[in-house]
């Protein structure tokens, strides 16, 4: 069993040349690795918005979310677990580690000031409730058979148009 992943000799032409085109792309400006974006699933039901993201290896204390202008931005820093001067050799090191920023425009018509979030075993929960306005709704259908009545959000208003037949 190999402690590093091997490759084959057909797979390194390819490993070149996307080393060449995103050679630094894992990289910030000062040279450490970046963390991958995690993975985010977001779901609608009729009453929120819950956006569910993975952050396995992250602590509480360093994910910080905030919403202005109606978009919900979730940063965080995955920090290096390694200790200075740690005895051993190192043969593969794929964990990622840094900060990431992830950003998702909301809808108008949610309340930004019942948002509420919650972190455990490594997912990160954000639910963010729909305002009244935004709400699905049934609509009753009224009136007699030639007439259509149209109602204002208010529902005080009605406007009847009779049919000439």
């Amino acid at each position: 069993m190999a402690l590093y992943p091997t490759t084959t000799r057909y797979a390194e032409p390819f490993d070149q040349l996307f080393d060449t085109f995103f050679g630094n792309a894992g990289r910030a400006a000062n040279g450490n690795t970046l963390m991958r974006a995690p993975e985010t699933d977001v779901v609608e039901t009729e009453r929120e918005i819950r956006v569910i993201t993975e952050m396995p290896g992250l602590k509480r204390e360093n994910i910080d979310i905030d919403i202005e202008n109606n978009v919900l931005t979730i940063r965080g820093e995955k920090r290096e677990q390694r200790t200075e001067g740690e005895q051993g050799r190192w043969h593969l090191a794929e964990r990622r580690y840094g900060t990431f920023t992830r950003s998702f425009v909301l809808p108008r018509d949610v309340d930004a000031d019942n948002i509420q979030a919650a972190f455990q075993d490594g997912v990160l929960t954000v639910s963010v409730p729909k305002s009244e306005k935004a709400r699905r709704r049934r609509i009753e259908i009224g009136g007699e058979a030639g007439q259509q009545q149209l109602g204002t959000d208010s529902g005080t208003e009605q406007n009847t148009e009779q049919t000439q037949g």
